[in-house]
């Protein structure tokens, strides 16, 4: 399963579990910006920047749904969408509105027109679809989880530079041997470790995460936003794993015990990739979905 969306912030079920404090932090004590990130979060709505996609226009719902078959890899770059006679009768709506959802698509970059015969799938996507072909993408909204964020902390964060191998250059779309700031820590929510997060950020781009700056950042998010490299973007592969000993010691579990890898990149405004992330999740904590079809009455069309 994958998701389109913020970064491994999902709602997660509570479930005491002691965690093992990791040695080597970067930075302790509150730094004199400690209160940035908070207050560059309580800009927005406390709990909902958006309403939730049902309430959005229908449009919106369509181009996030034709996104998610993109990067799924079920339209591939190059083919030629349904047409809107088609799409407008799957989706109970008009043709105006599936033109809407077209437009928001080709103004982002997925989809071209070419006059006479029709919409296709851009030959290069602004970001990478997920290889090998997943099954369904979940998309949604970055700023629907705000609130969550809110929650959610890495208080044992270490780093340490790598050369970047053929894989991860990939991911990051630099060249092979490019060096790369690798950072790790626990992730608490609420106070509760729920798992142990990767990240693979190109030097360039770390190069503007200071000290303050992390010890301001309960997330490498955060740091990101702060350091004015803002999340626009993320693509991400959800699949089951087993602990490696680093990982249970963490979270005060046992190697070989069952988790969740989420794995994916993250891009810039530019569609620049600027983080490759993982985030492993113990046993004991889940991930909620709500889903809802595009088209509830299937008698009417949209006019």
């Amino acid at each position: 399963m994958t998701c389109t969306g913020s970064r491994g912030r999902h709602c997660w079920t509570s479930k005491t579990r002691r965690c093992k404090p990791h040695t080597r932090p970067l930075r302790s004590g509150p730094p004199s910006g400690a209160n940035s990130i908070r207050s560059l979060r309580d800009e927005r709505t406390p709990s909902m920047a958006r309403p939730p996609g049902p309430d959005r226009p229908l449009y919106v719902r369509i181009a996030m749904s034709l996104k998610g078959r993109i990067l799924a890899g079920h339209y591939t770059p190059g083919r030629r969408l349904p047409s809107e006679d088609d799409l407008a009768a799957v989706m109970a709506a008009s043709r105006s509105t599936v033109r809407q959802a077209l437009a928001e698509l080709r103004d982002a970059g997925y989809v071209t027109s070419r006059r006479g015969s029709g919409n296709f799938v851009a030959d290069r996507l602004p970001i990478e679809p997920l290889s090998p072909r997943s099954g369904p993408v979940y998309t949604g909204f970055l700023d629907d989880l705000d609130d969550e964020a809110h929650h959610v902390q890495e208080p044992d964060r270490t780093s340490d530079t790598i050369a970047a191998d053929e894989a991860l250059a990939a991911r990051l779309k630099i060249p092979a041997g490019a060096p790369v700031i690798r950072y790790r820590a626990t992730r608490l929510r609420l106070g509760t470790p729920y798992g142990v997060a990767a990240d693979f950020i190109p030097q360039a781009v770390a190069e503007r995460i200071t000290p303050e700056v992390l010890a301001a950042s309960p997330t490498i998010v955060d740091a990101l936003t702060l350091a004015g490299s803002p999340v626009a973007e993320s693509l991400q592969r959800l699949e089951p794993a087993v602990l490696d000993a680093d990982t249970a010691d963490r979270c005060g579990a046992s190697p070989g015990d069952p988790a969740l890898a989420i794995t994916g990149v993250a891009y810039d405004a530019a569609h620049t990739p600027i983080d490759a992330y993982t985030l492993t999740i113990i046993t004991g904590y889940g991930i909620g979905l709500h889903l809802t079809r595009t088209t509830i009455d299937h008698g009417s069309r949209e006019e």
